[in-house]
C-alpha cells in the first residue's frame, strides 16, 4: 500500500467523534480534582486532630512529671517547715496550689472545656480504692492540714500522712499515669502512620484512576482532534489525497535532497480527460467519484516513497523521488493503462493524459521541475487524449523510446 493510500485510510478511519461535549469532559475534570481536594481536606483535619491530641497528650505527661516535681517538693519543704525553717511556709502552700490546679486540668475539674479523659484514664484516676485522682488530693489535704496545724500533735499526724503518701502512695501512682499517657501517645502515633499510609495510598489511586479515566481519554482525544485537524490542513477531502500545501512541502524537501545528493527526482502531471463533458452529461457527483476512482487506483500503482496530489479540479500532480526518465515513463504508462482498464460498472469510462520531466542542473527550483512536467501534459493534451509526453529529450528520442512503451505515448 503506497502513502498515499494509507494516509487516505487514516483519513476515513480516525476523524474525531465530534459530538464529544467539552462540557462533560471538563465536568469529569472538575470531579477528579473535587475528589483530590476532599482528600486533602480529610487529611488536614485528621491530621490537625491527631496534632491536637499529641499535644493534650504531652501536656498531661508535662502536668504529671510537674505533680512528681511538685510532690517531692511539698515533702522536703514540710520536712524543712517540720524542723522550724518557717521561711519555707510560703513556698510550701505555693506548690500545694499548684499541684492542685496541674491536678484539676489533667482531670478536667478546673476548666470545663480542658482535656477529656478516655475510659482508661478514667479508671486511673477515679475508680478504685487507689484512684489517682483520690491519692492526690488526700496528699494535698494532708500538706493543708500540715500547713495549717495549731497544735503539735496534729502537725506531726499530718506530716506523717503526707510524707507517707509522697513517697509509698503517690509516686508509684503518678508513674503509672505517666507511663499509661505515653503509651496512649505511642498508640496514636502509631494511628497516625497507619491514617498517613492509607491517605497516601488512596491519594495514589485516586490520581491512578485520574489518568486511566480522565486524562488518557482526554489526551487521546485530544490527539484525535489534532490529527483530524493536521488531516484537514493536508489531505483533500474529496479524493483522500494530498492536497497543494503538502505536496509542496514534500517536493521541495525530495527536489532539495536531488540536488544534494545527484539523483534523479521525476514529476508527473495527470489531467482526467474530458472531465468537463463527464460532469455535464453524468452530473457533478459522478464527476466526484470519478476523481476518487483515480486516487484509489493511483494509490494501488505508487510506490511508498510517491505522493499524489490534486492540485486542480481534475489535475494531480506526482512527485517520483530518486527515479529517472525511463522509470518515470513507465510509471506513467501504468497509471494511463490502469484507468483505461479498470473501468467501474456504476462510471463512465475516463482516461488520463500524463506529462512527465526529470530534474535537471538547469532547475532551480521545484516548481522549475513541476512547470516543464505541466507543459508535458499540454503538449500531450494538445496532440490527443490518453497519452504521455516529456520535456527532457528531443521529441525524436522520445517517439522512439515511447515506440517500445506504449502506442499511446508521444
Amino acid at each position: 500500500m503506497t502513502r498515499a493510500a494509507k494516509e487516505t485510510k487514516t483519513t476515513a478511519t480516525s476523524l474525531p467523534d465530534r459530538k464529544i461535549s467539552a462540557t462533560r469532559m471538563s465536568i469529569a475534570y472538575a470531579g477528579g480534582v473535587a475528589v483530590l481536594a476532599l482528600l486533602f481536606l480529610a487529611a488536614y483535619f485528621l491530621f490537625g486532630n491527631i496534632v491536637i491530641e499529641q499535644r493534650n497528650a504531652a501536656q498531661r505527661i508535662h502536668l504529671v512529671e510537674q505533680q512528681r516535681m511538685l510532690s517531692q517538693r511539698i515533702a522536703l519543704l514540710s520536712t524543712d517547715l517540720y524542723v522550724g525553717d518557717t521561711s519555707t511556709n510560703d513556698a510550701l502552700q505555693d506548690a500545694v496550689t499548684q499541684m492542685e490546679r496541674a491536678q484539676d486540668i489533667v482531670t478536667g475539674k478546673g476548666d470545663p472545656a480542658g482535656s477529656q479523659l478516655n475510659a482508661a484514664e478514667h479508671e486511673l484516676y477515679f475508680v478504685g480504692s487507689n484512684a489517682l485522682d483520690t491519692e492526690v488530693r488526700s496528699f494535698l489535704d494532708d500538706s493543708r492540714r500540715f500547713i495549717g496545724a495549731t497544735t503539735m500533735n496534729a502537725g506531726n499526724e499530718a506530716y506523717r500522712a503526707l510524707q507517707h503518701h509522697s513517697r509509698d502512695l503517690l509516686l508509684p501512682a503518678l508513674d503509672r499515669a505517666a507511663a499509661l499517657f505515653a503509651e496512649q501517645a505511642n498508640a496514636r502515633i502509631e494511628q497516625a502512620r497507619t491514617a498517613q499510609l492509607l491517605v497516601l495510598i488512596a491519594f495514589f489511586i485516586v490520581l491512578a484512576l485520574e489518568a486511566v479515566l480522565i486524562f488518557r481519554p482526554m489526551i487521546k482525544k485530544i490527539a484525535r482532534y489534532n490529527a483530524h485537524l493536521y488531516e484537514m490542513a493536508t489531505r483533500d477531502p474529496l479524493t483522500g489525497l494530498a492536497n497543494r500545501r503538502q505536496f509542496d512541502e514534500y517536493a521541495n524537501r525530495e527536489f532539495r535532497l536531488a540536488r544534494r545528493t545527484a539523483k534523479p527526482l521525476s514529476m508527473a502531471v495527470c489531467d482526467i480527460d474530458g472531465f468537463e463533458k463527464i460532469n455535464k452529461t453524468h452530473g457533478r457527483a459522478v464527476g466526484d467519484a470519478v476523481l476518487n476512482r483515480f486516487g484509489v487506483l493511483a494509490a494501488r500503482i505508487l510506490r511508498d516513497t510517491d505522493i499524489i496530489s490534486r492540485v486542480g479540479r481534475e489535475e494531480f500532480a506526482l512527485a517520483l523521488p530518486v527515479m529517472n526518465l525511463h522509470g518515470a515513463m513507465i510509471i506513467a504508462e501504468k497509471l494511463r493503462r490502469g484507468m483505461a482498464d479498470n473501468q467501474s460498472d456504476n462510471l463512465p469510462p475516463f482516461t488520463i493524459s500524463v506529462g512527465v520531466a526529470v530534474s535537471e542542473h538547469g532547475d532551480k527550483t521545484m516548481d522549475d521541475l513541476l512547470q516543464r512536467a505541466d507543459s508535458a501534459l499540454q503538449m500531450a493534451k494538445s496532440e490527443g487524449q490518453n497519452r504521455i509526453s516529456c520535456l527532457n529529450r528531443p521529441l525524436r528520442e522520445q517517439q522512439q523510446d515511447n515506440g517500445a512503451v506504449s502506442p499511446a505515448v508521444s
